[in-house]
């Protein structure tokens, strides 16, 4: 439902344009009407409407005026501007200010139709363009947590994999160039923002002087030498003896992780060292501690999972170590900000 307010000081036209509203269009809804537009301003502020039709001469402050307040915190709001005077200036001005149409009183009810369709259709496309954004941002994260971890442990291959099925698709399913650009550079802040979590030094190095070629196609490799002076920090700041040691116990780890009962002595053992000194190697290797890194590739093999409808949560549950399926519940949760029936509902999965 669309919310629209309208401002006028004559009550007669509120009534009419009310009216007007209720009987073409079910999508909008009158949620406010203002004698000015001091007064609109505060309904502004209440109901952060879509759409707000308004008169240009009114008291305490005139039409144009409030249109460009409004405009200060809101730039996706859209006006119809009512007036009872042919101001060609005025409607100049007010065209600039991104208003939709310029009419004269008294206002025939075939022209606001017009009007109305014309802003509703503004809306629906602009929402439209939001959800997309908001899809593909979503898939900007998940690929940024996958490689982020694979830059953490050194796997190259996989790290240039990952890249290059990015490139294809984003080159494949975008055309404009400039979309192209914004995705790899959310994609590369949100890589930063993963490794921040597991060393503060990092980050600063991937964003550093960060400038990309202006041709889309040259991207991939800027990003790809980008990364890997990435993980050459990390390889110059490991110490190797201890290093293959914690890489020999994580490559038990990612095998056997979907055991029930791993355990951190069970993991030590494998490469003869004690409990208490492998945990600390680990996380100081790792960056996180060895609950933790059990607990994430869980998670995301959980993920990984729950796009196959097939599998029942409860069976994902029981698939990676977790018998106990109302706390696989929380954990997920925990983890991924919403439940794993939330999840599979975001990505369409039934």
């Amino acid at each position: 439902m669309y919310r629209a307010i309208i401002v006028d000081d004559e009550t007669l036209i509120k009534k009419s344009i009310t009216a007007i509203v209720q009987k073409e269009f079910s999508d909008f809804s009158i949620v406010g009407q203002a004698k000015d537009g001091v007064e609109a301003l505060q309904l502004c502020k209440k109901h952060a409407p879509h759409l707000i039709i308004t008169d240009i001469r009114m008291p305490k402050m005139n039409g144009l005026h409030f249109i460009e307040k409004v405009r200060e915190t809101n730039q996706h709001v859209k006006f119809i501007i009512i007036s009872g005077y042919d101001e060609f200036e005025y409607a100049q001005r007010a065209l600039r200010n991104g208003v939709v149409d310029f009419l004269l009183k008294p206002i025939k009810p075939s022209q606001l139709v017009t009007t109305m369709k014309k802003v509703r259709a503004l809306l629906i496309a602009e929402q439209s363009t939001s959800d997309q954004r908001t899809e593909w941002l979503y898939e900007v994260k998940s690929y940024a947590e996958m490689i982020a971890e694979h830059i953490w442990m050194l796997e190259e291959d996989k790290v240039d994999f990952i890249l290059e099925d990015i490139h294809q698709s984003w080159m494949g399913q975008l055309e404009n160039e400039e979309m192209r650009k914004r995705l790899y550079k959310d994609f590369l802040t949100y890589v930063d923002r993963e490794l921040k979590m597991k060393a503060q030094h990092l980050s600063v190095l991937l964003l550093e002087g960060l400038e990309f070629p202006s041709n889309t196609q040259y991207i991939k490799d800027y990003i790809k030498k980008t990364i890997h002076d990435v993980m050459n920090v990390i390889k110059q700041t490991r110490n190797y003896g201890h290093h293959q040691n914690i890489l020999t116990a994580v490559a038990y780890i990612n095998e056997h992780f979907m055991k029930e009962n791993i355990s951190l002595q069970e993991v030590s053992g494998t490469v003869g060292m004690s409990p208490s000194y492998f945990s600390t190697e680990f996380k100081g290797e790792m960056g996180v501690s060895f609950k933790h890194y059990i607990t994430s590739m869980r998670m995301q093999k959980a993920k990984d999972l729950l796009h196959n409808p097939i599998y029942k949560t409860y069976e994902v549950a029981h698939s990676v170590g977790y018998p106990d399926y109302p706390h696989f519940t929380k954990t997920f949760k925990k983890h991924a900000g919403m439940t794993p029936t939330q999840y599979r509902k975001r990505l369409g999965v039934n």
